[in-house]
């Protein structure tokens, strides 16, 4: 099994306290020789909330696409359940695995 290098980071462009809206975490993933790694699918990755404001929402992902750079994915999340986004940071873990490689990495978003 050989690593994948794995960066992310995310905005709150429409995700805000109070509201359902999802949130987006972009995510670039590339071989140990900097070569991007194309065709993962949703279910390549996870996103696990490690931190979030009063011990808050828990995220499920939505949907992963890859954008038009190559190896460069856009993850919606949104809020678990019935509950809505909560004012402050939240932290994600991010994962992906592809048939032999894996990675991961951190994201944080400050919801205000």
């Amino acid at each position: 099994m050989a690593r994948l290098i794995v960066t992310a980071l995310s905005e709150d462009a429409l995700a805000a306290p109070k509201n359902r809206k999802p949130n987006y975490i972009v995510v670039s993933v590339t071989d140990t020789n900097g070569v991007p790694v194309e065709g993962l699918a949703a279910s390549d990755f996870t996103i696990k909330t490690i931190v979030a404001p009063g011990g808050g929402t828990i995220s499920n992902l939505v949907a992963a696409a890859e954008s038009d750079f190559p190896g460069v994915y856009l993850i919606e999340i949104t809020p678990d359940k019935k509950s809505a986004w909560k004012k402050g940071v939240y932290i994600f873990a991010v994962g992906v695995h592809s048939k032999f490689d894996r990675g991961q990495t951190i994201a944080n978003v400050d919801m205000d």
